[in-house]
């Protein structure tokens, strides 16, 4: 197992003419909410200059683990993106990105090479299992724990959307971080295991779990 370790797709246009000039003094605290809401630009463009709107999200390095890869935009690496991070990821063959729930933003994702399998698993407890392969898209609320499976012998490459701009891939809940901080005694008791079955479980997050290549068919 491992275990891991994150509201709007696009807030606002600019109004334009003296309108627009005056809307780029307000501030969204001033409306909260309301019918105007939506049109109250993003404070960054309310400066004299345009902030930068372009990040070369493959250039970063993130978070790297052999042929494995995690590299994220939040607004620390993008600024201006505060309503929307992604995370561009690829799993090597057999390599699984562990189980882990977002609780400050739900997950939305396409596949643009190779082919994976999710299996989500509901706050009731109800679980789904799917196989994606390019062109595909999932969608994962907020609060679903979820897992990402390469499959087959060549890698798989997705992107992720979150919902959330200041949310990060890197500070999720994971299974193996839950599992290392919980006292063993614990862990037995409440699924129903001896202590000794826990002594060689990771102490700290493994985020990417190495295991046997899964054949396609």
């Amino acid at each position: 197992m491992s275990g891991a370790s994150r509201r709007d797709f696009f807030k606002a246009a600019m109004a334009a003419g003296v309108g627009g000039a005056v809307a780029t003094q307000a501030s969204a605290a001033e409306y909260p909410s309301g019918p105007f809401w939506n049109n109250v630009p993003e404070p960054d463009l309310a400066n004299k200059e345009l902030p930068r709107f372009k990040f070369e999200l493959e250039k970063t390095t993130g978070r790297v683990d052999g042929g494995s890869f995690g590299k994220e935009a939040t607004v620390e690496q993008f600024p201006i993106s505060t309503g929307i991070a992604g995370v561009s990821m690829r799993l090597a063959p057999g390599v699984a990105r562990e189980l882990h729930w977002h609780a400050t933003a739900a997950e939305w994702a396409f596949v643009m090479k190779g082919q994976c399998r999710t299996t989500v698993i509901n706050p009731n407890g109800q679980s789904s299992t799917d196989d994606f392969e390019p062109g595909d898209v999932w969608y994962f609320p907020r609060g679903h724990g979820h897992s990402i499976q390469c499959l087959g012998d060549e890698p798989c490459h997705f992107i992720l959307i979150f919902d959330n701009g200041y949310f990060s891939e890197f500070g999720t809940f994971s299974i193996t971080d839950w599992l290392g901080h919980t006292p063993k005694n614990l862990l037995a008791k409440n699924l129903g295991m001896p202590e000794s079955a826990f002594a060689d479980f990771p102490k700290t997050e493994a985020y990417f779990v190495h295991g046997v290549i899964n054949s396609l068919h």
